[in-house]
């Protein structure tokens, strides 16, 4: 996998063709009537379409999710 420093800054989606940026997003991660916000960096289009992310993009919102499963 690459490293994070030398992952591309722009990309093409595959599906809808386009443009995505290198950013982060909050996202809130809910298991039952619990929930979390969490920064997620992935690539993001200007809208609020559908966005890329590596598994390391990935991998907080994870830990927390299983952090909320495991009450």
């Amino acid at each position: 996998m690459a490293s994070e420093s030398r992952l591309p800054e722009t990309r093409i989606h595959p599906e809808t063709g386009q443009l995505l940026r290198r950013g982060t997003r909050i996202w809130t991660v809910s298991f039952g009537s619990c929930s979390r916000m969490v920064e997620v960096p992935g690539w993001y289009p200007q809208d609020e379409g559908d966005s890329i992310h590596t598994g390391l993009d990935l991998a907080e919102s994870d830990r927390v999710f299983q952090e909320l499963k495991a009450g």
